[in-house]
């Protein structure tokens, strides 16, 4: 066998990522407000850079609440969910009755200009409690350990361990951690906190006490001809506990830790003006880049090697980065304009004309990578005369039909119809899966019974037989 070396030359291609390279890859999914932080870290690492001063330029983006955007969507099936038994019921205070009253407490709470946090509200009642100054001060430790939910999720031989103390004196502190307000608070779950606060506002219910206890799961499938079996009652004793387990607090820190509301800041706002769709890069506000002429200049007056190098290399960052943040905004505009066009009837009409569209329609059109489509549409909100949208939200599959000009029909639009016949049905006769096929039969879209109870999950929408239990159960 002859082995040998020898020099060979030929010619290759390839991609070297380098990193400037890979900087302006990273700035195309950023938002407008973390390309602003971005920006702004830059501004104080890179010398070479300076902003450049404006005097029209805004300060003070418009901002939407996040909550408020997802609102509408929300309500439309909030009641028909099916994440868990305990979001089938309104998370209402004890004693409560109807949601209003829980929002009129929730809203008094959060804007009280004297409202105490929850930790102070336990402390204020542990002190005027019966405990011992030694007992006060476990309590306190076990009050700093409640998550968001108001719950302690270690075990028992966890926090003896943590704490120091023997499982006697902590299950007499737990036991009076659970009495207070809000009732239930330091349970280690839904389980235990609904069984806490069922045991102190129905203490002779013992039955209500065993369906917590012993078929919470089967009460979350909404099966209560399987619990009257089980227990041995009619299932009309069922629902009615159930009713009343709906009065009762699964989460009890809710209303003692508002949520803190998310904002969006829309990255582009499309206007239709004289008939023809406008876009407007939502941007003047960040700061206008431009390079430090006085740094710059060092590079002509014999600096030292050591400094040319360093100005070089940042001078090169420099510009690259206000090259990346112009070719982003470049970028951002074509991909809009370029699903404005395939979505004219949808900006014009609204969702129900919403048509099938891919992140490869767009590369194509634009003669751009997948994903790059991806990385700009990523992150990103339009504002539209439909309100304010996720680019992303643009995609979807589709679904074969008569009706449509391509054959096709946006998975968006089936998702709005469903929503909307769930919305309108009869409580007492709710729609099956075959019965949703069937109507969309009659508008010419061919869809599966299968596929109706995936968009459905999708949706967070019971089926028919546990909507039905629960219109009965929000009507007691």
């Amino acid at each position: 066998m002859n082995l040998n070396q020898q020099l060979v030359q030929k010619q290759t291609q390839k991609l070297v990522m380098t990193q400037d390279l890979r900087q302006s890859i990273e700035l195309l999914p950023l938002s407008t407000v973390e390309l602003a932080d971005r920006i702004s870290a830059e501004l104080i690492e890179n010398p070479m850079l300076e902003e450049e001063p404006s005097l029209e330029r805004s300060k003070n983006p418009d901002l939407y609440s996040l909550d408020d955007l997802r609102r509408k969507e929300k309500n439309d099936f909030l009641k028909n969910s099916d994440q868990g038994w305990q979001d089938s019921f309104s998370l209402e205070r004890p004693r409560s009755r109807g949601t209003d009253a829980s929002d009129r407490n929730q809203k008094y709470i959060e804007s009280s200009p004297n409202t105490q946090s929850l930790s102070e509200h336990l402390l204020w009642q542990l002190r005027i409690s019966s405990l011992k100054p030694k007992e006060i001060e476990i309590a306190e430790i076990l009050i700093s350990m409640l998550d968001d939910r108001g719950f302690i999720s270690k075990s028992l031989e966890e926090l003896t361990a943590e704490i120091g103390v023997s499982t006697k004196v902590l299950k007499k502190v737990l036991s009076q951690l659970h009495q207070l307000d809000p009732l239930g608070i330091g349970a280690k779950d839904i389980q235990e906190t609904l069984l806490i606060q069922s045991r102190i506002l129905r203490p002779g219910d013992t039955k209500l006490h065993d369906l917590i206890e012993n078929y919470i799961k089967d009460l979350e499938k909404l099966d209560y001809k399987g619990i009257s079996k089980k227990m041995g009652i009619p299932v009309e004793n069922v629902e009615a506990m159930a009713a009343e387990i709906k009065k009762l607090e699964p989460f009890p820190a809710t209303l003692y830790t508002p949520k803190k509301p998310d904002y969006v800041i829309p990255d582009v706002i499309v206007r239709e003006i004289g008939g023809e769709f406008n876009i407007f890069i939502n941007d003047e506000w960040l700061p206008r880049l431009k390079i430090n002429k006085e740094y710059k200049g060092f590079l002509k007056k014999g600096a030292k090697d050591s400094d040319k190098e360093f100005i070089s290399t940042k001078l090169s960052s420099a510009e690259w980065l206000i090259r990346s943040v112009n070719q982003r905004r470049h970028t951002l505009f074509r991909v809009v304009s370029a699903i404005i066009e395939l979505q004219q009837e949808f900006f014009k009409k609204g969702v129900r004309f919403l048509r099938p569209l891919t992140l490869r329609d767009i590369a194509e059109k634009l003669d751009l990578h997948e994903s790059t489509v991806s990385r700009i549409t990523s992150n990103k909100y339009v504002q539209t005369s439909w309100g304010i949208l996720e680019l992303k939200w643009f995609f979807s599959s589709g679904i074969k039909s008569k009706s449509s000009e391509g054959g096709m029909e946006s998975s968006k639009k089936i998702h709005d119809m469903i929503r909307t016949l769930v919305k309108d049905e009869d409580p007492e006769n709710p729609l099956s899966d075959q019965e949703i096929v069937e109507y969309m039969e009659q508008k010419g879209i061919e869809i599966a019974r299968r596929t109706v109870a995936k968009y459905r999950k999708i949706l967070r929408i019971l089926p028919s037989s546990q909507r039905k239990k629960v219109k009965s159960l929000e009507s007691r």
